[in-house]
């Protein structure tokens, strides 16, 4: 695989150096004049401020901060009035005299009280102020308005719009992200850019608390290369807190069914930009909760046919991680250059299947996680307007599977011998293994010509695991070399051009490459199994363009794509618990329709409104779907063959004075069947041919509104009262068209209501939270009828410092 790999950094590096040395080759020719003038505009607590604008009087000369809140401007000596505007913020004004080696400016934004949009939950006009040079549909979750939440990651990601987190259970669970109608690894996942893919179970969005982020971007259709993703139904990127100032945070909580949250984040940056951040956090939880299931009877083998309520009894989990930072930020030669080191592990005892009757006693799983990390990024790299960016991470991860019991459990915690005293519940395993990750991101932008501008990503990842289960039962379906690897490289190049200030558009193309090593089943018939150590490799091409139009108080965006999407490492190898591995997976192919419309609009000083529509179409071939197995509720993905998706994602938003913010999504995505066959090998009809995708909601959506009191009990101190509606509409479990023989079964509607009472002191330092979830006890449900917590409170205290630095 090596020598193959190689064969593809050839082209790679020269590509690479064409990107590097052109600028450099550009910037020996020119001759024009003027001073760079640089700045950076944060709000009032500090935090960069990205997408403002910013430009002088005349307009000669003009801009829009980075995701740092860093600017630079190109003016000739003399007095010039530099203004900054950004949705939500009063205008800032001033004269500078411009001369050779200007002082950097630095800018505080004061929160404008005629807008709740630092208030709002989904921060819809930050959103659209966050693309405006761009035609891509990204909605921006403020997370710092959350820190004083239980949150974790994956929960926040359901108060967007076309979003839908499913969870198997508690507190640790395992969670699958729906966007746009596709669901699991369809999804790719980021955390400041680097791919999550691999990172291990110790450190996922369903451990992480929403205080480690700053915001969360979720790209809804085409994905910008600047994510390198081979995703068809979008991307999340988690923007983490790298503030440019010394603070620290410390939260505790303690809720329902024993669950304990706590987190540390600490940060110190010197005048010079040296910098060393810390943050940890832990979540412990018995997940005791009680479900309604039937119940197994040991003495006929068969289930009650009423069910009953039971508390979980096997269900603890917890996790430990800490993330450990140095390096500097703003300096002369780095905006931004990080190592890191990531320490992680988890412990879940495993209380059930992928189907709910089918229960366990004994069985447990463990890992931890070791992952060094680098990060470099500089503006103005070698000339003006050449940016860079570059990540690099490494990740050992280590997992144990236990499944050693001679009994067989139910719902009772009753327990009988298995037939001969047989050993392990499910699969016997004593399974150990490593999974080695490897990933690495290059990100070079140049703009040239005022109105132009390139960019190019290359994003190369491995992944290898090493097998040491000895209880591991050799025979003809498996192959004794267990040893499994994946290798990828997403490679993309765009160009952007700005029209004129109410038009822009980019063109963009990507390369796919993927080698696959493992135990394939080389086998044409379907009832037979033959398993052969193979290596596949699989290469091909995208495209796309995306554009995007200011009318007013208007956004249309458009975009189209061919996309592609590589199979994932557990797609590949399984997960060694309850998840198949199918090696002989292919990548799934789609063309991508996104048609989009924003208005936002502020009346008078009191009111404003903010309402985002977009609709998606997709057609996808090799569509790849995760199958249960009803017998003993093991999951394996498999290539379903052609799928259609047809959907319409709604937000809407109103805002009065600094007092009330009332908004809501809704989200209704079709996706269904759409192949003439069942299978690749057969020519027998498919009949459920235009059947919906079973296990999918397809309609949902959310409401929630906010009331800010504020001084309550003294000055600076805020209350705020936050409601939460989540509704699912009912869907099938099943094939909808193969009736009440094919086991009809259906997730019925789901109607739950959250309420969240936060009471800040001193401008936020103090915070008590208290937290009522699914207040009228609902059955929720997600994945297979798996059920999710009844009704459950919390009460959190917060701490929060931070000391404005002087640079």
């Amino acid at each position: 695989m090596l020598n193959y790999t190689l064969k593809g950094f050839g082209k790679l590096s020269m590509i690479v150096f064409f990107m590097i040395m052109a600028p450099i080759f550009l910037y020996a020719q020119e001759t024009g004049t003027g001073h760079q003038v640089k700045g950076v505009v944060s709000d009032e607590n500090g935090d960069p401020i990205s997408e403002a604008h910013v430009y002088v009087k005349d307009m000669s000369a003009e801009g829009y901060t980075d995701h740092n809140g860093m600017f630079s401007l190109r003016l000739n000596k003399g007095k010039h009035l530099i203004i900054i505007n950004k949705v939500g913020y009063n205008k800032y004004e001033k004269q500078v005299n411009v001369v050779p080696n200007n002082t950097p400016l630095e800018v505080r934004l004061s929160t404008a009280d005629y807008t709740m949009l630092q208030a709002a939950t989904a921060v819809g006009k930050s959103a659209l102020q966050e693309v405006r040079e761009t035609a891509y549909n990204v909605t921006a979750l403020d997370a710092k308005r959350f820190h004083n939440t239980t949150l974790d990651l994956a929960q926040l990601l359901n108060r967007a719009s076309g979003v839908k987190v499913r969870e198997n259970g508690g507190l640790g669970s395992d969670v699958s992200i729906n966007l746009n109608g596709f669901t699991g690894r369809h999804i790719k996942v980021f955390i400041d850019g680097i791919p999550m893919d691999g990172m291990g179970s110790a450190f996922q969005l369903n451990n992480i608390p929403v205080n480690l982020a700053d915001r969360i971007e979720i790209y809804k259709g085409v994905v910008p290369i600047e994510l390198g993703a081979d995703a068809l139904g979008g991307a999340i990127n988690i923007v983490t807190n790298n503030r440019n100032k010394s603070y620290i945070e410390a939260a505790y909580s303690y809720g329902s069914f024993n669950t304990h949250k706590s987190n540390l984040n600490l940060g110190y940056t010197a005048d010079n930009g040296f910098t060393v951040q810390l943050n940890a956090f832990q979540n412990y939880s018995d997940n005791n909760y009680k479900v309604y299931t039937r119940i197994r009877d040991f003495e006929t083998s068969t289930f009650t046919p009423d069910s009953v309520w039971v508390p979980r009894f096997h269900d603890t989990y917890h996790n430990e991680t800490i993330i450990a930072k140095t390096g500097f930020l703003n300096t002369s030669w780095a905006d931004q250059f990080l190592i890191s080191v990531t320490l992680g592990q988890e412990y879940a005892e495993i209380q059930n299947s992928n189907l709910m009757e089918i229960v366990f006693g004994a069985r447990s799983r463990s890992g931890n996680t070791v992952m060094p990390s680098l990060t470099y990024s500089k503006r103005d790299l070698f000339t003006e307007n050449l940016n860079m960016r570059l990540t690099a991470n490494y990740n050992r991860n280590y997992n144990h599977n236990i499944d050693t019991s001679r009994y067989q459990y139910n719902w009772y915690g009753e327990k009988t011998l298995n037939n001969g005293g047989a050993i392990g519940e499910a699969i016997s395993t004593l399974a150990k293994y490593y999974n080695n990750n490897a990933n690495s991101t290059l990100n070079l932008s140049y703009d040239f010509l005022d109105r132009h501008s390139i960019a190019f990503n290359d994003v190369i990842s491995g992944y290898e695991r090493e097998n040491a289960d000895r209880n591991q039962i050799i025979d003809e379906n498996t192959n004794e070399d267990t040893r499994s690897s994946n290798f990828k490289n997403v490679m993309g190049l765009s160009y952007k051009y700005n029209v004129d200030d109410r038009w822009v558009t980019t063109l963009f193309g990507k390369h796919y490459l993927q080698s696959v090593t493992g135990s394939m089943n080389v086998s044409t018939n379907p009832s037979v199994t033959e398993y052969v150590r193979q290596t596949r490799r699989s290469s091909s091409y995208g495209y796309g363009v995306a554009s995007t139009y200011f009318l007013n108080d208007v956004q249309l965006k458009a975009s189209v794509e061919k996309a592609l999407r590589l199979p994932g490492e557990r797609e590949l190898f399984g997960d060694e618990v309850l998840e198949s591995g199918n090696a002989t997976l292919r990548p799934e192919n789609s063309i991508n329709l996104n048609l989009g419309f924003a208005y936002q609009k502020d009346f008078s000083d009191d009111h404003s409104v903010f309402v985002d529509a977009s609709g998606t179409y997709r057609k996808v071939k090799d569509f790849i779907r995760r199958e249960i197995n009803p017998r003993f509720g093991t999951a394996m993905s498999s290539n379903h063959g052609l799928v259609q998706n047809i959907g319409l994602n709604l937000e809407a938003r109103y805002y009065y004075k600094r007092l009330l913010a009332v908004g809501g999504t809704f989200t209704y995505q079709d996706i269904r069947d759409k192949e003439d066959y069942i299978s690749q090998y057969s020519t027998q009809p498919n009949i459920h041919k235009n059947d919906r995708m079973p296990n999918m909601p397809y309609l949902f959506g959310n409401m929630d509104v906010e009331v800010f009191l504020r001084d309550i009990g003294g000055k600076n101190n805020l209350l705020n009262l936050n409601y939460n509606l989540n509704y699912v509409h009912d869907f099938y479990l099943r094939w909808e068209s193969l009736g009440a023989s094919g086991g009809k079964d259906v997730v019925a509607k789901q109607l739950s209501h959250d309420l969240v009472a936060t009471y800040s002191l001193q401008n936020g330092k103090y915070n008590i939270v208290l937290e009522g979830r699914n207040l009228t006890n609902e059955r929720l449900y997600d994945n297979f009828s798996l059920q999710k917590p009844g009704r459950h409170f919390a009460v959190k205290l917060r701490y929060f410092f931070v000391k404005q630095n002087n640079r």
